[in-house]
C-alpha cells in the first residue's frame, strides 16, 4: 500500500474528478427535489355515484346512469322520456295510449312492464343501474329493489307533492336538474300567458273539474295534476268543490247528488284515466243522460267542455301540462 504525496502526478485528476461527481450529484439532487416540488398534485378521480336521500332512505346512484327502469307510468316514465333518459324499462299506463302521444318515443329496446304488474325476477334480469318510482309503488318492494340496484323514490300528488316538486326530484336524480328547470320556466311562462289572455273571464267565473270513473264521478281537487294546473293559471273553484270527502283530492257524487256542481259556471271532464280507462265510458253515459245533470245551469248554458283524461289524469310532466293549458285555452277561448 502507497499513498501519492500532494505533489506527485495525478493527485490533480483526482481531486478534479471527485469534484465533478460531487457537483453532478448535488445537481440531480437539486433537480430532483425541485421537480417534486413543482409537480402539481395529482387530480382526484371522479366519483361514479353520489348520495341521494329520499322518502325511503338514502342510495348511492350513478352520476351517469345508463340502465334506468321506471315503476311509475306517471311520473318517472314521463319525465324520462322528455329528457332522453336510457329508460330501458317502465311500467305504463292502462289504456288506449300506453305512452302519452305528447311524450318522445321510448328508445329502441325499451320494454314494457305492464300496468302495476310489479315482478321482482324480470326486473333484475333486465340489470339496471337505476331503479326509480314513487312512494306508493316502491314501499312495499323497497328492499327487494335495493338488492337489485339503486333505489330512488318520490311522494307524487297522491300524497300531497306539488307535481312540479316530483318532477324537479326525478330531473336530479337523472342528472338532468338544469333542462328540469328551464322546462318549468317554460311551463311558467305558458300558464301567465293563458291567465293574461283571459284575465277577465278567469275572474268572473268558476270552474269545476269533474272525472267518471269506473263506478262514479268525481269532483277532482287539491294537489291532483288537473285541479293543479288549473290553480296555476288562477281559475277560482265553486264552494261545492271544498265539500267534505274521502279525500283531500276528490268529492264522490252520486247520479242524486250530482246537483251539488249546480254552482259552477263552467263544468270540464274526462272521462276515466288510471286504472279506470276501460269501465267509465258508462258510468258516464249513466250521468250524462240523467236529468239531474241536464239541469245543471252550466250544460243548459252549453258551458261544458270534455278533456283528455291521458293528460289531465295521467299525464305527470311538463309536456303534460302544456297539453293541458292547450286545451285549457282552447276551451277558454270558446
Amino acid at each position: 500500500m502507497f499513498l501519492l504525496a500532494p505533489d506527485e502526478p495525478g493527485i490533480g485528476g483526482l481531486r478534479d474528478e471527485l469534484t465533478r461527481r460531487s457537483l453532478l450529484t448535488a445537481a440531480g439532487l437539486a433537480g430532483m427535489l425541485t421537480a417534486c416540488g413543482s409537480a402539481p398534485e395529482a387530480a382526484a378521480p371522479a366519483r361514479s355515484t353520489r348520495s341521494v336521500t329520499h322518502p325511503l332512505g338514502t342510495a348511492e346512484v350513478p352520476v351517469a346512469p345508463q340502465r334506468v327502469l321506471s315503476l311509475d307510468s306517471n311520473g318517472a316514465l314521463q319525465v324520462s322520456l322528455e329528457l332522453g333518459a336510457p329508460l330501458v324499462a317502465s311500467e305504463i299506463l292502462d289504456g288506449a295510449a300506453p305512452v302519452p302521444p305528447y311524450l318522445p318515443a321510448p328508445p329502441p329496446g325499451f320494454e314494457s312492464l305492464g300496468f302495476n304488474q310489479l315482478d321482482l325476477e324480470r326486473v333484475a334480469a333486465l340489470r339496471p343501474d337505476l331503479v326509480i318510482g314513487n312512494v306508493q309503488r316502491i314501499e312495499e318492494a323497497y328492499a327487494e329493489l335495493s338488492r337489485i340496484a339503486p333505489t330512488v323514490t318520490y311522494r307524487n300528488a297522491g300524497a300531497g307533492q306539488d307535481w312540479r316538486e316530483s318532477v324537479r326530484t326525478i330531473g336530479d336524480v337523472l342528472g338532468a336538474l338544469p333542462r328540469v328547470e328551464g322546462q318549468l320556466a317554460e311551463y311558467a311562462a305558458r300558464v301567465e300567458a293563458v291567465a293574461t289572455r283571459y284575465a277577465d273571464l278567469i275572474a268572473g267565473s268558476t270552474v269545476a273539474l269533474l272525472r267518471f270513473t269506473a263506478s262514479e264521478l268525481r269532483i277532482v281537487r287539491g294537489e291532483i295534476f288537473g285541479a293543479s294546473i288549473l290553480a296555476h293559471a288562477g281559475i277560482r273553484r265553486p264552494p261545492s268543490t271544498d265539500t267534505p270527502g274521502p279525500s283531500a283530492t276528490y268529492v264522490s257524487l252520486t247520479e242524486e247528488t250530482v246537483g251539488v256542481t249546480a254552482d259552477a259556471d263552467v263544468l270540464l271532464y274526462f272521462v276515466g284515466g288510471g286504472a279506470s280507462t276501460r269501465d267509465a265510458a258508462a258510468t258516464a253515459q249513466r250521468y250524462l243522460s240523467g236529468g239531474l245533470w241536464q239541469q245543471l245551469p252550466a250544460v243548459r248554458a252549453g258551458r261544458v267542455v270534455e278533456l283528455d283524461p291521458v293528460a289531465w289524469w295521467d299525464g305527470y310532466s311538463v309536456s303534460a301540462a302544456l297539453a293541458c293549458l292547450d286545451e285549457l285555452d282552447a276551451a277558454l277561448a270558446g
